[in-house]
């Protein structure tokens, strides 16, 4: 390279500004940094600037998140420097509005700009406008490659692979497959999904996890919402889900989602994973307050009126648990004695349970139902693949926005009604209707001993409220002005 002498006498004491955001030249983040270093330091000592280095390796487009740059311009708004030496115009930024705001700063604190090629004075129109064109081209070029790696990120999701930064508690990245396999801490992430299947309340499962010393991936305690992130995160499943969001916050169509199913090793199966997340995410598994305590039927009792859910109070005067009196007028009542009947029916509901499991093991029938969930599967991921076709198409400019838009509509049809149809296929597999019925009865065995909210020992009313919650979709109560007593209705899931 080389080394231009600057014959600029204001030019003392400067910045040297490095940021790299990809190995755009195939040689390591580091070697290139390094290579960049030893010129720009070089350029420095040649022209007898001393200088202060600014470094950091970030591929974020905003000012914000470079700690370096932020640390850079306040320096530079205190008069710091005479220049910054950057390798290229476009390391200060690629983004418009954030290179408005540097010029801006650089152009009243009439701060030089400096490249192994160039000396920019924003002083001057005609560097201005130059550097104005640059940083207009370097824009276009960013957004351009950004649009090829975002195209590159996708097929390799489509893949399988693993494109989403640090792998998950429990697994570790191939560097050579890019894909996912677990590692010593699989155990922790399976005790985690075991115990939430189990009954036990994130609160509870953070004390323990806490007691035997089991820590985040950082060291620290693990917390409520880290807890949540893992049971949903569809990774434990050996299942890749991406491109659910458009930057940050923003979720995507859930058509337009790339899910791979079997795209590495499971750390939990399937039955065990939809469990836990059903659990975590149906009903709350807050730490029980005065204001908020889980009762045995809590987020389980509507109004039989408006629909609205009842939930219960305590009156302390009587030492009474009351079901809340309505605002549409449907009346309150003494709690215990209703969860007494709601026992008394939940384990009456086993015997026609036994009668359906009775006859589905009876049935000789061949059960085809796999067969056709493969063919299903088989169409839906051809239309999928279809569908991001269309996009590359578009992208490329060989249709436009019109065909785009009417072509993708058809395609967004298609995969709708196919997983209509796996899911109504799903509903009719003879085994998974047996292992429904196996799992409602074992519940239903469960919720024979002592309730510790009826009896003053046994099943916790977290636990009684959790099977409750697999076994019923819904209470319903009446209890109208002048009705003897109160009336229940139970709407059982399978029903």
């Amino acid at each position: 390279m080389i080394i231009l002498l600057f014959n600029n006498e204001n030019i003392k004491h400067v910045a040297v500004y490095l940021r790299l955001s990809r190995d755009e030249e195939n040689q390591g983040i580091e070697q290139v940094l390094a290579n960049h270093r030893q010129a720009l330091i070089s350029l420095c000592k040649e022209n007898n600037w001393s200088y202060e280095l600014f470094e950091e390796v970030a591929s974020s487009r905003n000012i914000e998140d470079r700690e370096e740059m932020v640390k850079l311009l306040l320096k530079l708004q205190e008069k710091h420097f005479d220049a910054v030496v950057v390798m290229d115009i476009d390391r200060l930024s690629r983004n418009e509005f954030d290179s408005s705001v540097i010029k801006k700063i650089l152009f009243e604190t009439e701060t030089y700009i400096v490249t192994p090629y160039r000396l920019y004075d924003l002083t001057r129109d005609d560097d201005s406008l130059l550097l104005g064109i640059t940083s207009l081209i370097a824009s276009g070029e960013y957004k351009q490659i950004l649009k090829r790696m975002q195209r590159g990120k996708k097929f390799a999701q489509q893949q399988g692979l693993w494109t989403d930064g640090i792998a998950p508690l429990g697994y570790t990245k191939d560097p050579k497959t890019r894909k996912l396999f677990p590692n010593e801490r699989a155990k922790d992430v399976q005790f985690i999904f075991s115990e939430i299947v189990k009954g036990t309340t994130i609160p509870k499962l953070l004390k323990t996890l806490s007691s035997m010393g089991i820590k985040t991936r950082q060291g620290y305690e693990f917390k409520y919402n880290s807890i949540q992130r893992i049971i949903n995160n569809d990774a434990y499943k050996g299942t890749i889900a991406s491109n659910k969001t458009i930057g940050r916050y923003q979720l995507r169509p859930k058509e337009e989602w790339i899910i791979v199913h079997n795209a590495h090793p499971p750390i939990v199966d399937e039955d065990t994973w939809e469990k836990a997340n059903k659990i975590v995410n149906e009903y709350s598994f807050k730490a029980p307050r005065s204001k908020n305590r889980i009762y045995p039927t809590s987020n389980l009792v509507f109004c039989a009126n408006c629909g609205k859910v009842q939930g219960n109070n305590y009156h302390s005067h009587i030492d009474k648990f009351y079901i809340k009196h309505c605002k549409c007028g449907n009346r309150g009542f003494y709690y215990n004695p209703v969860l007494a009947m709601i026992k008394e029916e939940v384990l009456a509901y086993k015997e026609p349970l036994l009668k359906a499991l009775e006859t589905l093991e009876d049935t000789q029938q061949e059960d085809t139902t796999q067969f056709k969930k493969d063919k299903l599967i088989r169409q839906l991921n051809k239309a999928k693949k279809a569908l991001e076709k269309i996009l590359i198409m578009f992208e490329e400019d060989e249709i436009n926005i019109v065909t785009y838009r009417e072509r993708k509509a058809i395609r967004q049809e298609e995969i709708k009604l196919i997983e209509e149809e796996i899911v109504r296929v799903e509903n009719e597999d003879k085994s998974v209707k047996i292992n429904d019925l196996k799992e409602q009865i074992a519940a239903i065995d469960s919720l024979v001993g002592k309730w510790h909210f009826l009896d003053g020992e046994g099943y916790s009313d977290e636990k009684i409220n959790r099977l409750l919650h697999g076994l019923i979709s819904g209470i319903f109560w009446s209890y109208k002005k002048g009705a003897e007593s109160p009336k229940l209705i139970i709407r059982f899931k399978e029903e």
